[in-house]
């Protein structure tokens, strides 16, 4: 199933939102912050969906949120953000959660170490929290940044190790950090996929095409794969040219 994320639609109403998701997509992860932090959104959400066929999952708050902070009471309110989202994911049933690691700061910079321990510990307790919830989580890998804490497997396997967090493969971070096919190996425990494209130097987010994604290669190595293929787009006209070059790109694949 293709889905649609965009921080830009929370920045909308969730009617607005909606409106402007529903006529092209039967999915969408939402973003859970700005105008759609889910505890706010929750008694309108969950009364949507029981009228409409729209299938919805979650994005962890984002913006401002470090669970690798060496800041302590930083770092508290970072995890509290993510296990309050998945409280809420698990109270309206949406599957799965998406959850960025932390990211060096100025002062992580001087102790990476001390970042990385912070991450597996916030991870570590986000993982209780999404097995009291019935939620399942992933771990999404990140562009190559100099904040970046997870660009290649192994960064992430260790923070995943000792977890049943899976992993949100995005393909347009690992084309910035080139080991698309590195990541691939890991297929079987994807929970979640981003598809949006690049040109390889940084992160774009441009439209599905405009960029050196090999995206049929990658899909030839999916196979397997059950969950949903989320375009992240900055804005909704490029989603919709996403979403028909994904269509026909899942069709050569024999997903669809």
């Amino acid at each position: 199933m293709i889905a649609i994320s965009s921080p830009a639609l929370s920045l909308l109403s969730l009617r607005e939102a909606l409106a402007s998701v529903q006529p092209s997509f039967r999915a969408w992860e939402i973003v859970a912050e700005g105008k759609h932090y889910l505890p706010s959104i929750a008694m309108e959400l969950e009364e949507h969906l029981a009228s409409h066929d729209l299938d919805c999952s979650v994005h962890a708050p984002l913006s401002d949120v470090n669970i690798g902070s060496l800041n302590p009471r930083m770092r508290e309110v970072a995890l509290n953000e993510v296990i309050v989202t998945i409280e809420q994911a698990g109270a309206l049933g949406l599957n799965p959660v998406t959850v960025h690691p932390g990211f060096y700061t100025p002062l992580g910079q001087l102790d990476k170490e001390g970042a990385r321990r912070n991450t597996k510990a916030a991870l570590d307790a986000i993982d209780r929290a999404s097995q009291d919830c019935g939620v399942k989580v992933a771990l999404e890998n990140m562009p190559a940044m100099p904040i970046s804490m997870v660009t290649d497997p192994k960064g992430l396997l260790d923070l995943l190790e000792g977890t049943d967090l899976g992993i949100c493969f995005d393909i347009g971070h690992a084309n910035t950090t080139r080991n698309i096919d590195d990541y691939l190996s890991l297929s079987t425990r994807f929970h979640n996929v981003h598809f949006h494209d690049n040109h390889g130097q940084y992160d774009q987010h441009l439209v599905i095409g405009e960029g050196t994604v090999p995206f049929a290669s990658a899909l030839a190595q999916m196979d397997g794969y059950k969950g949903r293929f989320v375009i992240e787009a900055r804005k909704m006209e490029g989603a919709l040219t996403s979403r028909d070059r994904l269509q026909s790109l899942l069709r050569a694949a024999h997903f669809l």
